[in-house]
């Protein structure tokens, strides 16, 4: 994760952000606004310590949260089981 910056802002968050609310972003090079159109955004995060940051409400209010509980030895070896 990135590190937060003075006033709580994370800069690579913070472009995903205005991705989220503007539906584009801004192309340096061409000095002009992209739009991004049927585009979806899917996330994944851990909790945060270990060198990681909490994420803003800023940015996670855009999505659904839910915690998925560890899964136990007998489930990952029917899972990678019935892969191989």
């Amino acid at each position: 994760m990135p590190a937060t910056e003075t006033y709580g802002a994370q800069p690579p968050i913070e472009l995903l952000r205005l991705f989220i609310d503007m539906k584009g972003l801004y192309d340096r090079d061409e000095w002009m606004w992209k739009d991004v159109e049927d585009t979806t955004l899917v996330a994944a995060a851990a909790p945060p310590g270990g060198g990681r940051s909490p994420i803003t409400l800023r940015f996670s209010r855009h999505f659904n949260m839910f915690c998925v509980p560890n899964a136990d030895s007998a489930t990952l070896k029917k899972i990678f089981g019935s892969i191989v």
